[in-house]
């Protein structure tokens, strides 16, 4: 076993260390005085879904040999990558393992998180003893409707299986509470989300679980397991003669005390102050999880009735002080006594003050403990602004110490802070454009001193440093000089600085998915797939231009080659590119092999089968409302409903072959080519009338309109789900529609 050479910064868990403050005061490279313009993003790591965890980072972990400071990104599609951190242009990761089949959300109505729910969150690594603990949510068959979640010990040198692992998470408490049986409560997979990062402390490792978007049985639950056995130790349920009380915290970890004590904050919920804690801080043991001390608001019952989870952002420690910080939906940053927090109470008593510090909304906030003025907490109102304020004689100043608002109204942020120590402190920002599809995301860097200095984002050179798809909540990593981004675009982006002479990066296919749904897996003749992966087209994102009356199939000197044969493109960029598969695509599999000025730069081999469906969503996500058209002409939505009775147009890819034969690259004209496999449509589970299913007017050949009758039985209801099928091949159901 290689050793640990601790000379530099580690980042282990969530948010950088055991109270959750989110920064790290050990960054000696970057401060507010670099060269900004000589920062860029430096290279990209490509892997196989989304990403949601933080990416961490440890020094001198010795793999075949060398030793590398490696960062390990944990994705949706259950995977853990090994990349070597000082080399952001080699596309290649150290090693990669697949945890098991991910659970796809049609399995829920749950548009929170599409299109598959994988690791969601961030693991946790004792370097020591060289383990990356993390938890994946996963289908054990195909045929199986019951997802479970497994524990996994991983080596940090090969991601191999350690201690004996995996062990599938099953609990109970006594109590009467939502889904029990005879007097206990039995921990649901089905009902549970996997959401905060892990945590590891003493020997104990800690996993805490929320909900599927507040729906069903379920209560909140923190879990204490033996890091060197894997067996467990302790069970907290927090509404055991209860329903709901979720610990999710959007992502944070609880925090750990210098006594080892375990801080959570839970949200929407029972409450009794005897056995059920809703809306509660809670203080536990580390050793047992028994309930040590809370604090609830006295208004709990209106923060229920709001949707107002006190426990949206989770609980920060100041470190060497006895306070914590927490911040609720409802708008309340609260500055609690932690060896005191007095129960049932107003917002403001002797050991809790909640001052109101946005109109609504509070998910991610990060403390500057070593601030020169002394504590500094940072927090992100969504549409509006990053704010700063001052922990001054124990007490949280109202006044705003600075504040930054970026161009475009982002609802949710990801945030995190590097200073040394008490100087040179950066606030590292991550913003959303939540008005274009897909969500593209910004880095901002900040002064930490003053929020309206902004020393520099990934906007400013968007050819060259473009973040990729926003990942909400989640905090970049900052160690060493580079900062690593988490995305949903199916990539880790990288920051430092720009090298003065460039290293020729390394293209990699990571992923190829089907452009409706998001979702890897077999491909079909004339299906819109998408490509990602790192350096695979032209830096900035372009669109595909017509070739005559042909979509063309070169796009900056960009080809993509399927079974040997040029495929249309749609959109091309250097982690992204769009494609139709050729309808002329045979076999069970084909090469996919991207070309640069008639030179092959990477290749993946797919399956192909004859129809692979699914059905657009109208933001683009894989998942939610549907890209659907009413009778009228007009977009459904929750605020536009189709009446039952009348016609729905549904649009969809992957549906194979056509009569008469398809032209790669057409927009589709009269007459109007039908797939050759016979089309079926349910909605809300009920078979639909079909008036017509072919081709789009006017669309890329590959993409299938389908117009159909809403069922006189399905619910009035906004998320009636729709499944298409083509053939024997059946399309996700995580698509809905809005029904009157």
């Amino acid at each position: 076993m290689g050793v640990i050479a601790f000379g530099q910064v580690n980042v282990l868990n969530v948010n950088y260390d055991n109270q959750q403050t989110g920064a790290n005061p050990q960054e000696t490279n970057l401060s507010p005085q670099t060269d900004w313009t000589a920062f860029g993003k430096v290279g990209t790591f490509p892997v196989d879904g989304q990403v949601y965890a933080q990416p961490l980072y440890v020094s001198g972990v010795a793999i075949g040999g060398t030793n590398y400071n490696v960062l390990y990104v944990a994705t949706m599609h259950n995977s853990v990558f090994a990349f070597n951190a000082d080399a952001p242009q080699s596309a290649a990761p150290l090693w990669q393992v697949n945890l098991g089949a991910t659970v796809p959300i049609g399995l829920f109505n749950f548009t929170d998180i599409s299109p598959e729910i994988g690791i969601l969150g961030t693991p946790v690594i004792d370097a020591k003893n060289q383990i990356l603990y993390v938890v994946a949510d996963l289908l054990p068959s195909a045929a199986s409707t019951n997802p479970v979640f497994e524990l996994h010990a991983l080596s940090l040198v090969d991601g191999r299986e350690m201690l004996g692992g995996p062990v599938q998470i099953t609990a109970s408490v006594a109590g009467t509470g939502a889904g029990s049986s005879n007097g206990t409560v039995a921990f649901n997979g089905f009902m549970q989300l996997q959401r905060p990062g892990l945590m590891l402390s003493n020997g104990t490792l800690y996993i805490a679980f929320g909900s599927h978007a507040d729906a069903g049985n379920y209560q909140g639950w923190i879990m204490g397991y033996n890091a060197s056995t894997l067996k467990q130790t302790a069970v907290f349920n927090s509404a055991p003669n209860g329903r709901q009380s979720a610990i999710w915290q959007s992502g944070r970890a609880p925090a750990i005390d210098t006594n080892g004590d375990v801080y959570a904050v839970s949200g929407n919920g029972d409450f009794d102050g005897k056995s059920n804690f809703g809306e509660s801080v809670l203080h536990l043991s580390g050793g047992n999880l028994s309930l040590l001390d809370w604090y609830a608001p006295q208004e709990w019952s209106n923060l229920n009735d709001q949707d107002w989870d006190l426990g949206s952002s989770g609980a920060m420690l100041v470190p060497n002080t006895n306070l914590m910080v927490a911040g609720a939906k409802s708008g309340i940053l609260y500055l609690l006594q932690k060896n005191s927090l007095g129960h049932l109470g107003p917002d403001n008593t002797s050991t809790v003050q909640g001052v109101q510090v946005n109109s609504w909304g509070m998910f991610n906030t990060a403390l500057w403990n070593n601030a020169p003025t002394g504590p500094l907490v940072y927090e992100f109102e969504p549409f509006a602004s990053l704010k700063a304020f001052q922990i001054s004689q124990n007490q949280l100043n109202s006044t705003i110490v600075s504040e930054y608002t970026p161009p475009n109204e982002s609802i949710y942020a990801g945030l995190s802070i590097s200073s040394h120590g008490g100087q040179n402190g950066i606030v590292w920002l991550t913003t959303g454009n939540y008005s274009v599809e897909n969500i593209p995301g910004t880095l901002h860097a900040l002064d930490a001193n003053n929020l309206a200095d902004e020393l520099w984002n990934s906007d400013l050179n968007a050819a060259r440093d473009q973040l990729g798809w926003f990942a909400k909540f989640a905090g970049p990593t900052v160690a060493n000089g580079r900062v690593y981004v988490a995305t949903f675009s199916n990539a880790v982006s990288v920051y430092g600085t720009l090298s003065a002479q460039p290293v020729a990066s390394k293209s990699a296919i990571s992923s190829v998915v089907n452009s409706a749904s998001y979702l890897s897996g077999a491909v079909a003749p004339g299906e819109l797939v998408t490509i990602f992966g790192a350096n695979l087209g032209p830096a900035s994102g372009v669109q595909g231009a017509l070739d005559g009356d042909l979509v063309a199939t070169n796009v900056e000197s960009t080809e993509i080659l399927v079974g040997g044969v040029a495929a249309p493109i749609l959109y091309a960029s250097s982690s992204q590119i769009n494609i139709a598969i050729p309808f002329g695509v045979t076999g069970s599999t084909a090469e996919v092999q991207v070309l640069y000025q008639g030179q092959p730069t990477a290749s993946a081999t797919v399956p192909v089968q004859p129809a692979s469906p699914a059905v657009f969503s109208s933001d683009g996500s894989g998942g939610g409302q549907g890209a659907i058209l009413n009778q009228d002409g007009s977009v459904n939505s929750m605020s536009n409903p189709a009446p039952r009775g009348s016609v729905v147009s549904l649009f969809a890819t992957g549906a194979g072959i056509t009569s008469p034969a398809s032209v790669d690259g057409l927009l589709a004209v009269a007459p109007y080519p039908a797939p050759m496999l016979p089309v079926a449509v349910t909605i809300d589970g009920y078979p639909d009338e079909i008036r017509y299913a072919g081709a789009a007017p006017g669309l890329i050949s590959g993409v299938l309109q389908i117009n159909a009758v809403v069922p006189a039985q399905a619910e009035e209801e906004y998320y009636d789900q729709v499944v298409v099928t083509v053939g024997n091949y059946t399309s996700p159901a995580a698509i809905t529609i809005t029904v009157q």
